[in-house]
């Protein structure tokens, strides 16, 4: 599937201000999942510099700065992405140590895979009694239980749209029974950490992405499968991802994956943010 996104986003500041330098996530990924086939970016006022750049979480990222005052900052970029994975379970696990839960990774992975794989959650908390559940019902087989986590959580959580702001700790939205994509994207890696599988947080488009006749910036998890990769899973669809999903950035935390990273300085100035999102596919 041929995917042609547009993504404009526009910050307006109540009074000139200075933009410290800004780093710019928005470029899709080349993988086994998606091919990058034109990438263009936009960026008003015009900057000093532009860097093009590989971030310490790996994404490919644009850094630009600027010198003077500005009331407004407009990032706007243009892909054109070809999805080529139709099949999410196209692969064996090679390692029989990952099929079955607690996942334990061969000791050669345990360097590169420890931040994913780390938990941010106490043990035998909340998130360890809504593991067990899922457990009771999918078994102790890591597929199962990871297609059975997604859809539980689509299921039985009601979504909600939150355009600003960090996820919710994964206990706040078992608590509430509710929350955004992100929020749902962090209580899937909590519960799949909690069982030793490493997980990462990821931003990007979905094709068929609409919610109140506006498209959202989307965010869902890939876990790291021995022979298969990284893989996602959409809490919010509640399926393993395919060639509908279009992968941008990823990260240990979600910061490291978020769209645009940089501040700004001016007394007493406040941002008002606004975006568009198109998404076309052939």
């Amino acid at each position: 599937m041929k995917i042609k996104i547009r993504h404009t986003t526009r910050y307006k500041y109540t009074e000139g201000v200075f933009i410290d330098p800004q780093t710019i996530r928005l470029r899709p990924k080349s993988d086994g999942s998606q091919r990058l086939v034109s990438f263009e970016i936009d960026i008003d006022p015009t900057p000093d510099g532009v860097a093009d750049i590989v971030d310490v979480a790996g994404n490919d990222s644009t850094c630009v700065w600027f010198s003077g005052k500005h009331d407004h900052l407009t990032i706007t970029t243009r892909s054109e992405v070809e999805t080529l994975r139709t099949n999410p379970f196209d692969y064996i696990i090679t390692e029989p140590s990952v099929t079955k839960l607690p996942v334990f990774y061969p000791k050669y992975y345990v360097p590169s895979l420890r931040p994913y794989f780390t938990r941010n959650t106490e043990p035998e908390g909340q998130v360890d009694k809504f593991v067990s559940d899922v457990i009771a019902e999918a078994g102790v087989e890591t597929m199962p239980f990871l297609l059975a986590l997604t859809e539980r959580i689509y299921d039985n959580f009601e979504q909600l749209v939150r355009h600003e702001g960090l996820p919710y700790p994964a206990e706040i939205t078992l608590g509430t029974g509710r929350g955004s994509c992100r929020d749902l994207t962090v209580l899937f890696m909590e519960a799949s950490r909690a069982v030793g599988i490493a997980a990462r947080f990821v931003s990007g488009y979905r094709e068929s992405e609409m919610m109140g006749e506006e498209r959202q910036l989307h965010a869902w998890a890939e876990v790291y499968i021995p022979g298969g990769g990284w893989r996602g899973y959409d809490p919010s669809s509640g399926l393993a991802t395919a060639d509908q999903h279009v992968t941008v950035s990823a990260g240990v935390i979600p910061e490291e994956a978020a769209p645009l990273t940089g501040s700004y300085r001016g007394t007493g100035a406040r941002s008002i943010i606004d975006y568009e999102i198109d998404i076309v596919s052939q």
